[in-house]
């Protein structure tokens, strides 16, 4: 597996935080339910692919965290 794979997965979960974050602009809970999902989604197709169980963990643990990032402040 390459950045290049984590890179478009971080693009994708930022353009849905904007779709949620336009779709529901007063519903924080829905904004961070389909950022999760949709991160959710893009984990387990690191596990899909080949590569190393230790470099899809870091890909995963990555992702999580600016799913958290992207979730709106209250």
């Amino acid at each position: 597996m390459t950045t290049t794979i984590y890179q478009n997965c971080k693009q994708q979960l930022k353009e849905v935080a904007a779709d949620a974050k336009k779709s529901y602009p007063d519903d924080k809970p829905a904004q961070r339910q389909i950022i999760n999902d949709h991160a959710d989604t893009l984990i387990r197709g690191f596990w899909g692919r080949t590569g190393s169980d230790k470099q899809k963990q870091q890909y995963q643990n990555w992702l999580s965290l600016y799913a958290c990032k992207l979730h709106p402040k209250n």
